[in-house]
Parts: C-alpha cells; structure tokens; sequence
C-alpha cells in the first residue's frame, strides 16, 4: 500500500491557506508501531502506518486565522463553521497530547469504548470520532454508535481534506458577500 497521492497533496498545498503541522523528522519506527499495536491488541491498516512513520504522521491541518477567524465565544452559526481543520493523530515522541494516538487511545478506552482505536477527529465538530476497528476498517463514532465508512485511510484522509476545502470556499464566499453588503 501507498500513500502516493496523500503525499502529492502536500507536496503542493496552498501554504497561504492553511497551516499545517506533523511530525517532521521525529518519525516513529516501525518498532514503535509495532509496541502501539501490542499494547491496545490491534492490527493498524498499512497506509496508516505508512503515513504515521512518514513526516506528515501526527498532523494537524488548519484554515489559517485571517481567512477563516475563529467562532468566538457564544458566537451562533451553522455547524460547519466550525469545523475549519482536520487532525490525523500520531505517535512520534514529540506529538503534543491533543494529537497523540495513544492519549487518545487511552482515553477512549477509559470512556468504554475498548473495541477501536480513534486516529482522526475534525477540529470543531466534537461529536464524531473516526476509528479503525479491530480488522482495521474505518468506522465513525458519533456519541451514540458505531457506523462502518468505505473506503481505505488514503481516500478517506483525501476525502477529509476535500470537504475541509469545500467548507473553507463556503466560509470565503460568506465572508465576502458579508462585506460586500
């Protein structure tokens, strides 16, 4: 398996747009994915751990502030806006806790949801937590139960990040028709 086309997005993200953040050259090894999977009894997909022992691993994906300005506090709006960026968690020694698989591993299992591991959440939308099973499927938590979501991690990171431009292009052309007025 390959993340060919996860790494192609990046190579040539718009830099003025979103900030991005992950891991860089503090890659975990294959030893520490390894230890991960022995720990919590789980088989993480390949392209997963791909990507997890690759730069981008532990990232952390953000409309930048002076495009899409943060909701602020008791601010009402359509849901989607505030969901302005994605997190894929990650492993590396250096991750900060909000994006650390295995903080976030724990701290699901503690709430008695042991049969799956989250690894990706959309800034903003506090509800739905994307998980691999134990077979390495992707499901979707969503503060009630489980849904099975098609498809494997890279079209599914690409699929993420493609909504979150479509959000970001809603939110542009609200903010302009609002100044426009």
């Amino acid at each position: 398996m390959s993340i060919e086309k996860i790494y192609d997005y990046f190579r040539s993200y718009d830099k003025e747009t979103y900030q991005v953040f992950a891991c860089g050259d503090d890659t975990p090894s294959e030893q520490d994915i390894e230890a991960f999977e022995s720990e919590f009894n789980i088989k993480l997909p390949e392209d997963f751990k791909e990507f997890t022992m690759s730069p981008l691993g532990g990232l952390y994906m953000e409309v930048r502030e002076e495009i899409w300005p943060m909701a602020q506090e008791y601010e009402v709006a359509p849901f989607w806006e505030f969901c302005r960026g994605i997190m894929v968690y990650g492993i590396s020694s250096e991750v900060p806790e909000y994006l650390d698989l295995r903080a976030n591993t724990r701290a699901f299992h503690e709430s008695g949801l042991s049969d799956c591991i989250p690894f990706f959440s959309v800034i903003g939308d506090g509800e739905q937590i994307f998980c691999f099973d134990r077979e390495g499927k992707i499901v979707v938590f969503d503060g009630y139960e489980m849904h099975g979501v098609e498809g494997d991690f890279e079209s599914f990171l690409l699929g993420q990040i493609a909504e979150l431009e479509e959000r970001k292009d809603k939110k542009v052309e609200k903010l302009k028709n609002r100044a426009g007025r």
